[in-house]
């Protein structure tokens, strides 16, 4: 050994158990890659945030699960000093794999362990909505808060059509609800139905939805989908559900560093398909981040 430590945090329920048949694998490749390896089995997500906030004693923090799984990891990794900070390494084992697919993390598990061995560093930007970060997307509206409500047994056997079905079901209960903000030098004041802050490429395993985002340019990409009866919300949805691209006069994409937003009642938020806070949101650009791709 030469002195390098690795911590790796793993989520046992991730991806259908992914990881946990080939925990030696990971464990030896990275051991012959001269890392001296110390394992965490995490018993829930707020687990891996509190593993992760005291990891000032290791070169590499490898988190093992989905968006989710990364979104508590990196939370409690920016809760330390950026000088102590470890380098965030990343084994795909979720539903979506937003930021893996982002970075072009391959998805075999040796393969990605190669990749965090190997040291190869970006400095990525996060998002922050109050005193939460994210680091794919952060939303309010229709079907953003349905990845927590999918049971963990029905994700893992059905994988993302859990969350379409869950999604319709949520439909005819759901309510528009009214914005308000300045961007732009302009300022706007209407009905949406949804709401998002997108940092990454990729949403909900949707490809297609901010094409042109980046991980590095220190800028949100916002879209924001007005409320124009539901006939125009159904072919958004099916758009969006058919992974096409969207495209509508009436959906507003902007980029910006910096937006506060109001509503007209008390609306939760959705970050990396984990609860976030309550409107009023203050919209960000958070702290960079380094991540192993």
């Amino acid at each position: 050994m030469n002195g390098k430590r690795l911590r790796l945090v793993y989520n046992p329920y991730a991806g259908r158990r992914k990881l946990t048949g080939q925990l030696d694998t990971v464990i030896r490749i990275f051991q012959e890659s001269g890392y001296e390896v110390c394992a965490h089995r995490a018993s829930s997500l707020e687990d891996m945030e509190l593993i992760a906030s005291h990891s000032n004693d290791v070169d590499r923090f490898v988190i093992a699960g989905g968006d989710g799984s990364i979104h508590q990891a990196v939370n409690g990794l920016l809760k330390m000093p950026e000088n102590e900070r470890p380098a965030l390494g990343i084994l795909p084992v979720g539903t979506a794999n937003d930021l893996a697919y982002a970075l072009r993390l391959p998805k075999s598990i040796p393969e990605a362990c190669k990749v965090i061995a190997k040291g190869n560093i970006l400095q990525m930007d996060t998002g922050q909505v109050n005193n939460r970060y994210f680091v794919n997307v952060a939303s309010a509206g229709l079907l953003t808060d349905v990845s927590q409500k999918v049971d963990t047994r029905v994700k893992n056997t059905l994988g993302q059509l859990a969350y379409f079905l869950k999604g319709i079901e949520t439909l005819p209960s759901f309510r528009p609800f009214y914005v308000e903000f300045q961007a732009e030098g302009r300022q706007y004041s209407e009905e949406v139905v949804l709401f998002m802050a997108v940092n990454g490429h990729s949403v909900g395993g949707l490809r297609h939805l901010v094409p042109k985002a980046s991980l590095t340019d220190g800028k949100l990409d916002i879209i924001i989908v007005p409320a124009s009866g539901w006939p125009e919300t159904i072919r958004f949805l099916l758009n969006v559900l058919r992974k096409e691209k969207v495209e509508s006069e009436k959906i507003k994409e902007f980029q910006t560093s910096e937006l506060t937003v109001y509503t007209d009642r008390v609306i939760k938020s959705d970050l990396d398909g984990e609860g976030g806070p309550e409107s009023t949101w203050q919209v960000r650009i958070g702290p960079k981040i380094s991540v192993l791709y």
